[in-house]
């Protein structure tokens, strides 16, 4: 199309990307098995729990099924399906559900464990190790909402500052000073044994 900017995903061709609002079957499967991991791995970090992140994973994905006949195919998908992502766990976290849940819920090694585990790959090798993946999970459940939010997609999506912004409705510049604070206080917790860096794409 001359004139049109396109921008392609890095998980799914243009040609998926333009069928996905008319809810084409074979685009919806192949988007699935594209992003399925990614989501549950997002929300499994910022809720803690398994069952709840498989519970509002489910819940996002039958959020975004009725709502790819309004994505702009032209766009970037990722920061359109994060912030739909972003804003379930919001509502979680807003909801009465979730402050019974708080009340009960007391997280064990084992959970502390699994924080990290996806079937996707870690940015670094140093994620494999068990000690250091529990240490991660500690510190970063402790990081404030917006500072845990920014920090996951920025290290673990590799997101851009940008495409943060656009999901946590910040400019590019207060995302940048966020995930600075992010990284001072995880250095502080964790000895600046990490290596983190700026992390992610520019």
């Amino acid at each position: 199309m001359s004139g049109t900017t396109r921008t392609s995903d890095p998980d799914l061709p243009q040609e998926v990307l333009d069928r996905l609002p008319a809810l084409d079957a074979e685009a919806l499967s192949l988007f699935y098995e594209a992003y399925f991991d990614r989501i549950y791995g997002f929300v499994r970090r910022m809720v803690g729990k398994d069952h709840l992140a498989e519970d509002l994973t489910q819940d996002i994905f039958l959020h975004l099924h009725k709502a790819f006949p309004s994505y702009d195919s032209a766009r970037p998908l990722a920061p359109w399906v994060f912030t739909i992502a972003t804003n379930k766990v919001r509502d979680y976290w807003r909801s009465r559900s979730h402050k019974t849940v708080q009340r009960e819920i007391t997280i064990d090694e084992e959970e502390r464990q699994h924080w990290a585990v996806s079937k996707l790959p870690t940015p670094t090798k140093d994620l494999e190790n068990k000690e250091l993946s529990e240490q991660i999970a500690a510190a970063v459940d402790d990081l404030p909402e917006g500072m845990r939010t920014t920090s996951i997609l920025r290290y673990f999506e590799q997101m851009s500052f940008e495409a943060i912004g656009r999901i946590v409705d910040r400019n590019e510049t207060a995302v940048r000073k966020r995930y600075s604070r992010a990284l001072e206080e995880l250095r502080k917790r964790l000895g600046g044994t990490l290596g983190l860096s700026g992390g992610g794409v520019a």
